[in-house]
């Protein structure tokens, strides 16, 4: 992978899923911060998160041939690959269950208005996620940033498993609305 220019993260994907270990490291290198701090916020110890990480890199490597340029960003196919990783693993282990209550929604209300967003997009997710129902954007943010699954948004929400898929469901339709606009 010789290239006077700056490779995208696409192109090293697709460049890996023809077998070309070169770019599969640059990929690591470039992507892998990014997805390494996906483990470790859903993981919550570094050595469980290690684990993911490996892991995960290696689904990337035996099936980077799924990838598909027409239908999404390569950091978002990784991003998914990780978190689901991620997500087989918390299944796999016991829980340390940790209710939702209002200290909780306080922390996650308070991440969520101290974000910064440095990229446009960012910035728009930023802004559509406060377009959202508080009950909306809890489950789609302890869904997709935390991991958690939509059993343990029930339990913890205290609310029917269907409520919990609706409002999941809802909220990222309204955020798929709203970033499209």
């Amino acid at each position: 992978m010789s290239v006077a220019h700056p490779v995208s993260i696409d192109d090293m994907l697709v460049l890996a899923a023809a077998g070309d270990r070169t770019a599969f490291r640059a990929l690591y290198a470039k992507a892998g911060p990014k997805l390494y701090a996906i483990c470790l916020r859903m993981m919550r110890t570094r050595d469980q998160a290690d684990d993911v990480f490996q892991e995960a890199f290696v689904k990337v490597w035996e099936r980077s041939w799924q990838f598909d340029p027409e239908k999404g960003e390569a950091m978002a196919w990784l991003a998914t690959v990780t978190r689901h990783c991620a997500l087989d693993r918390l299944r796999r282990t016991p829980k340390n269950h940790i209710g939702i209550d209002g200290a909780v929604t306080a922390e996650i209300d308070a991440d969520w208005a101290s974000f910064q967003p440095d990229h446009m997009a960012a910035r728009g997710l930023h802004h559509c996620l406060g377009q959202l129902r508080d009950e909306h954007r809890h489950a789609v943010v302890l869904a997709y940033v935390h991991g958690f699954t939509h059993e343990e948004l029930a339990e913890r929400m205290e609310k029917p498993l269907g409520t919990i898929k609706s409002w999941v469901k809802r909220g990222l339709e309204q955020l798929k609305d709203c970033m499209d606009k």
